[in-house]
C-alpha cells in the first residue's frame, strides 16, 4: 500500500475516532444526472455516484436542493461540503477544490427549431441571434464571457427548453448529456440541434468547499471517486441514462 493510501486510512481512522462527520451536498435538479421522483426523493448519475462514493469511503453524505446559484454561495462560504456535476471555472476555483479526476464530461451544443439552427455553421453565425442560457452556468470559453452576443440567462434548463419549444427565444445553450436526454423523454416542438458543435468538453467534476471544516476528507473522497472511475463503474452507472 502506498503513501496515499495509508494517508486517506489516516483520515478515516481519525474520522471514525472522532466520530465520523456527515457532508452535505447541496445540488438542484439537472436530469439525467440529478431527478426528483413523486415523493421528492432525488434520483440520476449524479446520485447513483454519490451513494457508491459513500458506501466505498465510508463517509456519510446528505443532499440538500438548493438553486444552483445559491448552492455556489454556500459552496463560498463554507456553509455547504460538497457539489456535483461541477464545471471548472477560475472564479469557482478560488473557492473550490476540484477532486481528481473528472467523472464524465458532455458537449455544449445549441438547439432549436429546425429554421434557428440550420444557418449555424462555425461561432460567428452566433452575432445577432438571442441565445437562451442557464444561469449561473459554465459552457465554454469564449462564449461564457462574450458580451457581444445576445444571450438571456434564465434558473433553470427546463425553463430554458419550454422558452424555445414556445418561441419566446429561438436559440439556446445546453450540454447535450442533459438537453439530449430531455429531448429524448418529449419533443412534441421538434427541437434540434446544430451543426455547429464547439470543440471544447463540458467536464464535471465533485467539488469541495476550500471552507468546509470538513476539508480534510477530500483526498478521501477522490481516492474513491478515482477508483470508480478507473474501473469502469460510473460509465456503468452511465448507460442507463444515455439516450
Amino acid at each position: 500500500m502506498g503513501k496515499t493510501s495509508w494517508g486517506v486510512l489516516g483520515l478515516l481512522f481519525a474520522c471514525w475516532v472522532q466520530g465520523a462527520p456527515t457532508l452535505t451536498v447541496v445540488t438542484d435538479v439537472w436530469p439525467p444526472f440529478r431527478m426528483l421522483a413523486q415523493d421528492d426523493e432525488f434520483h440520476g448519475l449524479d446520485i447513483d455516484i454519490l451513494h457508491q462514493l459513500q458506501a466505498r469511503s465510508g463517509i456519510a453524505l446528505t443532499l440538500k436542493r438548493v438553486p444552483w446559484g445559491r448552492a455556489l454561495k454556500q459552496m463560498q462560504t463554507g456553509q455547504a461540503d460538497l457539489m456535483i456535476g461541477l464545471a471548472h471555472t477560475r472564479e469557482r476555483a478560488a473557492f473550490i477544490d476540484y477532486l481528481q479526476p473528472p467523472y464524465y464530461q458532455c458537449r455544449p451544443a445549441f438547439y432549436g427549431k429546425a429554421a434557428a439552427v440550420a444557418p449555424l455553421k462555425t461561432y460567428a453565425d452566433l452575432r445577432g441571434r438571442e441565445i437562451g442560457y442557464v444561469l449561473n452556468s459554465a459552457y465554454f470559453a469564449p462564449f461564457d464571457d462574450d458580451s457581444q452576443l445576445d444571450k438571456h440567462g434564465v434558473p433553470t434548463e427546463d425553463q430554458l427548453l419550454r422558452m424555445v419549444e414556445r418561441g419566446h427565444l429561438s436559440l439556446m445553450i445546453g450540454t447535450d448529456c442533459q438537453v439530449d436526454y430531455a429531448l429524448s423523454q418529449r419533443n412534441d416542438a421538434g427541437l434540434m440541434k446544430a451543426d455547429y458543435r464547439p470543440p471544447h468538453p463540458v467536464v464535471l467534476y465533485l467539488g469541495m468547499s476550500k471552507h468546509s471544516p470538513h476539508h480534510a476528507l477530500g483526498p478521501v473522497l477522490a481516492q474513491a471517486l478515482q477508483a470508480m472511475v478507473e474501473s469502469g463503474e460510473v460509465a456503468t452507472l452511465a448507460k442507463p441514462y444515455q439516450p
